[in-house]
Formats: C-alpha cells, sequence, structure tokens
C-alpha cells in the first residue's frame, strides 16, 4: 500500500467523520444561542466523562481485532470480540442502571444537572451502549476496506441525531408557541433531556443499520484466542482511560474541582465558555480522527512490506505539514470564527484557542507515533506513557487553574500532549526507530507558532488594538497575506515532496 492508497483511505473515512463533526458542530451554536451558559457547562460536563466510558465499554477490543485479525482467522476473530462486546455491553449497561441513584446524587451528578433530571440518565447510558456495540461491525469495515458503506452509516446516524435536535429545539418549540399545545413544552428547564435523546435516536438507528451484518457472523467464540486479545487489549485501557484524562478530563473534573469558589452556576458557566472555545479547534481534532481511522489498518498492513519505516517518516512529515497548515487556517482568522460562539459572553474564552489548536497538534503527532508500540506488542509501555503525562495533567491543572482559571486548563493540556509527544518519540527510537525528518518537521511548527505570533503582536498594536477580535478587513487582509506565505514556503520546501501527490502534483511542480 502506498501514501496514495492512505490518502484515498483517510480522505473516505475523513469525509463521513469530517462530514458528520461538521454537521455536528453546526448545532453548537443553537446550542449556545437557546441555552444558558450554566445549561451549556452541565452538557459539557457530562459529555466529558461518555469517552471515559465508551473506553471501560470497549475495553482495547477494535484495536485488538485489527491486530489478530491480520495474523489469526480473521472470521474467529470476528465473532469471538463480537460476542464479547455484546455480553459486556449487556452486563455493565445493567449495573450503571442499577447503581443510577448514587451516580446521579454525586457531586459530577449535580455539576451534570442529572440529580435534577433523573430521566436524562438513562438515555445517556443506551447512547454509550449503542456505541460499543457498533465497535467492531465500525472496525470490520475499516478492515475490509469498504468506506462508502462506512460514510454511509457514519451520516445516516449523524443525520438521525441532527434532525430531532431540530425537532425538539427549534420545530415544536415554535409549533407549542403557535397553539399545539398538545405537544410537550420543551423549554430552558428540559432542553439538555431531548438533547440527550436525539444522541440516543442517532445511535441506536447507527446500531439498526449493522444487524444485517452482525447477524451474518458466523457465532463462535474462541476462549483461547479471547483470553491473548485480552492480554493484548487491556492495557489499552489505562492507555485510553489516560489519554481521555488529558483530553476531557479538564471539562469533567479540573475545572469544577480546581476553579476558586463555591458558587456552582459560576463554574458551570465558566466550563461553558470553557467548552465553547474547546470546539473551535475542532478542524484539527477532525483531520486527527480522520487519520487515525484511515492510518491504523493501513499502518498494520504497512508492517508487512519492505522497510516500513520510510514510509512511516514521510508520511509523519505530510501530516504535519497538514496540522501546520490548519493550525494558521483557524488561529489567524479567529475574528471570523468568533461567530461561530453566536454570544459575546464567549467571546473572552478566545484567547485559549492558539493554544488548544498547537495541544491537538502535539496529540496528532503522538497518535502517529504511537505505531511502534501497537506494531511491537509494547502496549503495556504504551500505557504507561498515557498515566505517566495523566498524572502531569493533575499537578499542572492542580498548580495552574486556581492562578489562570481555564487559561491555566488549556496551558495544562498543551504542555500534556508535549510531554506525551516526547516520551513517546524517544521510547519509539529506541524500541522500533524510524527516520523521522525531525529538522524539517521542528521548522514547519516553529515556524507556524511564529507566524501567528508576529501577526497577533501586529493586530493588537496597529491592525485592531482596541479589539482584536473585531472584522476588520485590513486585519483579514495581512492575515491571508501571512498564511498565503506560509503556504508558500512550504510548497517550495517540500516540492518534490508534494510534486509526487495525486491531483495537486501537477500544479506543485510548475512553482
Amino acid at each position: 500500500m502506498s501514501i496514495k492508497s492512505l490518502a484515498g483511505q483517510t480522505i473516505y473515512y475523513g469525509f463521513s467523520n469530517i462530514a458528520s463533526k461538521l454537521l455536528n458542530y453546526f448545532l453548537t451554536p443553537l446550542y449556545l444561542e437557546l441555552m444558558t451558559q450554566a445549561s451549556y457547562g452541565e452538557m459539557s460536563t457530562v459529555y466529558a466523562y461518555v469517552p471515559f466510558m465508551n473506553i471501560i465499554l470497549t475495553y482495547g477490543m477494535e484495536t485488538a481485532f485489527f491486530r489478530f485479525a491480520k495474523k489469526e482467522n480473521s472470521q474467529t476473530v470476528l465473532s469471538t470480540s463480537t460476542i464479547s462486546l455484546l455480553f459486556s455491553t449487556i452486563s455493565f449497561t445493567i449495573l450503571l442502571l442499577l447503581f443510577r441513584g448514587p451516580i446521579i446524587d454525586s457531586y459530577i451528578g449535580e455539576l451534570g444537572g442529572l440529580n435534577a433530571h433523573p430521566g436524562f440518565f438513562t438515555s445517556l447510558v443506551l447512547i454509550m451502549a449503542f456505541d460499543a456495540l457498533t465497535a467492531i461491525p465500525f472496525a470490520q469495515l475499516r478492515l475490509e476496506n469498504r468506506p462508502v458503506r462506512y460514510a454511509v452509516i457514519r451520516l445516516t446516524g449523524i443525520l438521525t441525531t441532527i434532525g430531532f435536535n431540530i425537532l425538539f429545539l427549534v420545530v415544536i418549540p415554535k409549533m407549542y408557541a403557535s397553539g399545539s399545545t398538545w405537544l410537550p413544552d420543551i423549554s430552558a428547564g428540559n432542553q439538555l433531556g431531548y438533547i440527550y435523546l436525539s444522541n440516543m435516536l442517532g445511535s441506536g438507528i447507527t446500531l439498526l443499520l449493522f444487524i444485517p451484518q452482525i447477524m451474518r457472523i458466523r457465532w463462535e467464540f474462541d476462549t483461547a484466542m479471547w483470553k491473548q486479545m485480552l492480554n493484548y487489549a487491556v492495557p489499552l485501557i489505562f492507555f485510553g482511560m489516560a489519554g481521555m484524562v488529558n483530553e476531557t478530563f479538564d471539562r469533567a473534573w479540573f475545572l469544577p474541582q480546581f476553579l476558586p469558589g463555591n458558587n456552582m452556576t459560576d463554574k458551570k458557566e465558566l466550563i461553558g465558555i470553557y467548552a465553547a472555545n474547546y470546539k473551535l479547534a475542532i478542524l484539527i481534532t477532525m483531520f486527527i480522527q480522520a487519520f487515525k481511522l484511515g492510518a491504523e489498518p493501513f499502518f498494520f498492513k504497512q508492517a508487512e512490506g519492505k522497510d516500513p519505516q520510510k514510509m512511516y517518516a514521510r508520511i509523519m512529515k505530510l501530516f504535519v505539514v497538514l496540522l501546520c497548515m490548519m493550525f494558521l487556517f483557524v488561529s489567524l482568522y479567529l475574528n471570523v470564527w468568533k461567530t461561530f460562539l453566536r454570544r459575546p459572553e464567549y467571546y473572552d474564552g478566545m484567547k485559549i484557542v492558539p493554544i488548544l489548536l498547537l495541544a491537538n497538534m502535539f496529540l496528532g503527532i503522538y497518535y502517529n507515533l504511537t505505531i511502534w508500540f501497537k506494531l511491537t506488542d509494547r502496549t503495556k509501555t504504551g500505557a504507561m506513557i498515557t498515566i505517566i503525562t495523566a498524572v502531569m495533567a493533575f499537578l499542572l491543572n492542580w498548580w495552574w487553574i486556581p492562578v489562570m482559571g481555564y487559561f491555566g486548563a488549556a496551558l495544562a493540556t498543551m504542555a500534556c500532549y508535549f510531554i506525551q509527544m516526547t516520551i513517546c518519540y524517544v521510547l519509539g527510537q529506541k524500541y522500533y526507530p524510524v527516520p523521522y525528518h525531525l529538522p524539517r518537521i521542528l521548522t514547519y511548527m516553529v515556524t507556524a507558532v511564529l507566524t501567528f505570533y508576529l501577526y497577533d503582536l501586529l493586530n493588537r498594536t496597529l491592525l485592531s488594538p482596541g479589539d482584536i477580535y473585531a472584522l476588520k478587513p485590513l486585519s483579514l487582509l495581512v492575515a491571508t497575506v501571512f498564511f498565503a506565505a506560509y503556504i508558500w514556503f512550504l510548497l517550495k520546501m517540500e516540492k518534490k515532496e508534494f510534486s509526487r501527490l495525486p491531483v495537486i502534483g501537477k500544479f506543485v511542480s510548475r512553482i
């Protein structure tokens, strides 16, 4: 398989993933306009815990499926992993519902608004259960290189979610206000329940679309293979959990615990501001997710070929180039992106966006680097890396949030991803050396950051000193000149590399 093949896979999976994320992304302005800051903070807190539960519910079986399907009988691996997830998901769902009372009465339940609306909890549990049950079917499509079906199912689920959101939050309230009192009164107090219900229906539809595929599985359970898969997968639980500490625990626990003061409403509002601005880093996040979906099966297949390390090095360089471009595309045009936030009270949090963009660049590079411990079956080492950075996340958030507020949380996120990336690179070069183009990678990243901060300095002092996020023609013009100059710099530096790529290669060769 070539880089062209990887690009094709990433585009297919990326299209469905990016389209799904963008469609969901466009719901955020609707939420910000209709909901109070406190309510948005409650939702952000709840959804910050969902990825943790997804990791527990899938317990690394998706990655184990990829690894063992290449080594063993793929049909046996498929049936064993599916049966394992089916029984564990049902058991864990029952367990969560049995302990519903203590969970919703906890501090986190209060912060997420679940204690006032216990019915929300059932929808959230079913969302997680449905998502866990679709993990292996989605992985099967990726392994079998069926990106079109993958995209259709993914988009159908998200369109269902969006459709019900619009129905519950826009259409029904308007009909109710115009006299259709037989409909539910969806007001500010219960909007969150309908958002969770919409998500549950979207996840449920996704699972239903997989039923024919699931029913075709040969229902055999290989106990010996299952034990081998668990031995490989269990460290990935700690790997994933520790990773989520860095990715979502700032909203889930660090900010609620370490923000000064005891006023619950104030904390919810600050979490809402932080979460809304966190969304502006989504373009980099979407690309990273799309790359992961295409790259994981590609890397495992590439490992069977001759000298795969050179291919991994080329992919890393091109990956960093694209990350740098997206970093500048968002950070240079924050005065445009602020319209996404809808209300001025969220604008103060925009200062964290460049920090979070840089943090996500480090995270993307880290995901690219993790291939070494997956290929060498050193998943326990990978788990230790993320556990170390999770401890660092706790210490830095404990130190910085009381002093700097949510800016401290953003700074801690960036520092932790940098540490995680660095440790993974150093250990990877020891156990599975890859000749990464380190001087060029560092040059592109440092140049991108300097480009933004030079523009930011000009904007603060000359272009728009009174309001740095004001949408002024001169600011846009200068930002565009800086962005175009950086693109030209990349094309000149990587002319030979880009000229080998499909579609754009013939245009680059003329520069």
